[in-house]
């Protein structure tokens, strides 16, 4: 499968909502392991990433409506139904064409890239 045909609503999404291939493994682990509550340690270990990394992207995840986090501990609880379905077909899409979806993710400007663009933004309000 070409990147061309990953489905739009998972483009949409990365674009939208996923910076990093860390956030995407973090929404789907927590996803899979819906039953449970993950603290900061345990993600960080099953990611392969730091606390301070593991605690930045929950937090970001959260912010995002992927997860709801209660007493530290963090579940997946998207906001709303579209966004479960979008995440269903990201992981089924994920599962089966790995590279492809990876490559969507690199692809994007970092989020630093982003907010430094966006500064220099003509807004017609101004």
């Amino acid at each position: 499968m070409a990147a061309d045909n990953i489905p739009e609503v998972v483009r949409r999404l990365i674009a939208e909502r996923i910076d990093s291939i860390p956030e995407l493994e973090a929404i789907l682990l927590l996803r899979q392991g819906s039953t449970q509550p993950w603290n900061v340690e345990d993600t960080g270990k099953r990611l392969y990433v730091s606390p301070l990394v593991a605690a930045h992207i929950l937090h970001v995840l959260t912010e995002r409506g992927f997860l709801s986090c209660s007493d530290d501990k963090y579940r997946y609880e998207p906001d709303d139904a579209k966004l479960a379905e979008a995440v269903d077909l990201l992981a089924t899409t994920y599962s089966r064409h790995l590279i492809e979806v990876t490559k969507i993710v690199h692809a994007k400007p970092s989020a630093s890239v982003r907010l430094f663009a966006a500064a220099f933004r003509l807004r017609k309000d101004r």
